[in-house]
């Protein structure tokens, strides 16, 4: 299944994935449409989040969840720019003066800023949010009146743990690629692994072997689809966990999507 529309560049390694993989996706059709991103980070020996809240009247797109119901893999093309904006196809709603969230015991505010041609809600610290990943976080969205007001809504929701994965060495070509990571906690996260590589008369990293798989700690890519990267004298890999909280918002809905990276981002 291929996506109507794409998703914000903050989503191209984890969000954007899930739809494109994921029959199981619920489908909009002209409703608001509002999500809050929460990205761990590296700061020091600790993590902060890059959370991000965007809200849209939106049609014709998906909603990306963490639960996937099968293992998957696919060869796709692939673009170190993520995607294209959801503002710059559809016009941003108002959630409120300011979005509340606590986590780790401290309270902090998102607040609106414009962002090319969309309004996002961001913290004022630029080094993101201190926590620990797999803490629950407590959202408060104020929303807001007029048609292009986003309904209020307040939820708690537990983030994206902290793992590692297994040194699988350097397969041979023609060979599958075995994959083993920290399991999570509950089968409520989706693994997202992307093997990219600069296909046949390439410079740089422009294919990717992209799958997904349930979070039980262990898994592989089949020979099939591993063959291209595993030839490739160019080529890097990159894995997700995804957790999601999906909520109706009126006649709408929110999505909470809670990553954790390897490589891990390091926070300004």
């Amino acid at each position: 299944m291929t996506t109507r529309r794409h998703v914000p560049l903050v989503l191209a390694a984890a969000a954007a994935i899930l739809v494109a993989c994921d029959n199981s996706s619920t489908q909009l059709k002209s409703v608001p449409y509002g999500f809050l991103t929460f990205v761990a980070q590296k700061s020091g020996t600790a993590y902060t989040a890059n959370a991000v809240g965007s809200f849209y009247d939106a049609s014709g797109l998906s909603i990306p969840t963490g639960n996937a119901p099968w293992d998957s893999c696919r060869v796709q093309a692939y673009s170190s720019s993520g995607g294209t904006s959801l503002g710059t196809i559809f016009p941003s709603m108002n959630a409120g003066g300011s979005l509340q969230l606590k986590v780790g015991g401290r309270t902090d505010s998102l607040f609106p800023v414009i962002v090319g041609t969309e309004t996002q809600y961001r913290s004022h610290f630029t080094s993101g949010i201190p926590y620990t990943p797999g803490d629950s976080v407590a959202v408060v969205v104020p929303g807001a009146t007029g048609d292009f007001g986003f309904a209020a809504l307040s939820f708690k929701a537990k983030t994206a743990e902290a793992y590692t994965v297994q040194d699988f060495g350097t397969p041979a070509a023609g060979s599958r690629i075995d994959l083993r990571w920290t399991p999570g906690q509950d089968l409520n996260n989706t693994m997202v692994f992307s093997f990219r590589y600069a296909g046949v008369n390439a410079d740089t990293l422009n294919s990717q072997v992209l799958c997904q798989f349930k979070d039980d700690g262990a898994d592989s890519v089949p020979a099939r689809y591993a063959t291209s990267w595993e030839s490739a004298s160019n080529r890097s890999w990159f894995t997700s966990r995804v957790r999601t909280l999906v909520l109706p918002a009126a006649s709408g809905y929110f999505n909470f999507i809670s990553t954790y990276d390897i490589p891990t981002p390091v926070a300004p």
